[in-house]
């Protein structure tokens, strides 16, 4: 069961008809069952069947409907029943095994609720009241009670407070423990403190940080406090401590570290991009594997865009002969921010940094923008002293390369 089918935008019988007719879809010829054989399946009436089918065949939320329905035609030109295939899960998507048992014999509302929390304990991802209350469509109430029906049929175990945070853990089964009592769940009409003898509080007021009728928010956070803050004591005068905290001394738990090294996976470099950054190669060790990352996908992002491997390379081979090892301070920057994004005052394509791409000749229409513009009076960080061009890094002898003497 992909989750887009029961994380609550479409109804939770048509969340059990989608499980069925996908069972069903398992043989090589698809789900060959006709309406009126998926309505007693499910145990409902064929107009009825009708209309879930209808809402899995309309656009989804993406505009690709779930359930596709193709109508077939006998040798002899009578009609035969349709071929059904509902969409598959794709590729990254997020999914859910259940049995098609469960489907069958839950209400439809505990089925997308038995998906959820067959989804949650495989990922192992601590869910709330909340959140299963809003997949659901229910108050937070209404979900603690069919969580509690749930349980009471068999589908599921409930470890209660033996979860994270003091959460529940859940234990999901491919088939009841136990037979279904014939009795069906009472409604609970009293919405009081001591609706049980057993195990109800007669007190007038009940603690809701330590109850399971307390209100949870979506995103399982939980509440520390109490909302009065009656029993805060006044804050501790911590300013002569050597440390912080309420001791002379800080634990050395909370001391600051050293940052642990990188336990990432492996980089690894395609060799059409590490044919681009060749002439840089003594420089990608001092790199951090992020930095890497980024500038490999900035060489990837302009050969699909249509620039020349060898223009690339060519601009790292230059500018690293122009740039002082001494000034290269921070190699992954300098890569990532001063050679690889063209740049051009005259905004040709042709030109990189006032040179020809293909020549390394000086570039004509920049030389005319510098003399549109002459250079100010006042000198400028990173300018040429002979033609005024601005560059981002530090000039060697304060002069660019159409300016230095060769």
């Amino acid at each position: 069961m992909p989750k887009r089918i029961w994380d609550g935008h479409y109804s939770h019988s048509a969340v059990a008809f989608h499980a069925q007719v996908t069972a069903l879809a398992q043989r090589s010829d698809g789900c060959t069952a006709g309406v009126i054989t998926l309505a007693r399946y499910m145990g409902t009436s064929t107009r009825t069947a009708e209309r879930y089918l209808a809402e899995l065949s309309a656009p989804g939320p993406d505009g690709v409907p779930e359930l596709t329905t193709v109508r077939r035609t006998g040798p002899d030109g009578d009609g035969d029943t349709a071929v059904r295939r509902t969409r598959p899960a794709g590729r990254g998507s997020h999914f859910a095994y259940v049995p098609i048992g469960a489907a069958k014999t839950l209400r439809p509302i505990l089925f997308v609720l038995y998906c959820a929390l067959t989804y949650a304990t495989v990922t192992s991802t601590p869910v709330t009241a909340a959140e299963l209350a809003d997949i659901l469509g229910v108050t937070e109430r209404s979900a603690r009670r069919l969580v509690d029906e749930l349980e009471a049929l068999g589908w599921i175990t409930v470890h209660r407070r033996a979860g994270r945070h003091g959460r529940h853990a859940y234990d999901v089964h491919d088939h009841p423990l136990r037979p279904v009592t014939e009795q069906p769940v009472q409604p609970d009409t009293n919405g009081g403190s001591g609706t049980d003898t057993n195990d109800g509080s007669l007190a007038i007021k009940e603690d809701a940080g330590l109850t399971d009728e307390s209100i949870t928010q979506a995103g399982g956070a939980f509440r520390r406090r109490r909302g009065d803050r009656k029993w805060v004591p006044a804050p501790v005068d911590t300013r002569g401590n050597r440390a912080g905290g309420n001791y002379p001394v800080a634990p050395a738990a909370f001391l600051p570290g050293p940052r642990p090294p990188y336990d990432g996976p492996p980089l690894t470099l395609s060799p059409r991009v590490w044919a681009v950054l060749d002439p840089v190669h003594d420089l990608l060790p001092a790199v951090s594997p992020y930095l890497v990352r980024r500038i490999a996908r900035e060489v990837g992002r302009q050969l699909d865009a249509g620039v020349f491997a060898e223009d690339i390379h060519d601009q790292l081979a230059r500018l690293r002969a122009w740039t002082p090892s001494e000034e290269l301070t921070d190699p992954g920057r300098w890569i990532l921010g001063a050679v690889l994004p063209v740049r051009s005052r005259c905004g040709s394509s042709g030109c990189y940094w006032g040179f020809q791409r293909y020549t390394g000749t000086p570039c004509k229409a920049c030389a005319e923008v510098r003399t549109d513009h002459p250079p100010p009076t006042s000198p400028r960080p990173h300018a040429c002293t002979a033609c005024g061009w601005i560059s981002p890094t530090p000039l060697r002898l304060q002069r660019c390369a159409a300016c230095r003497p060769a």
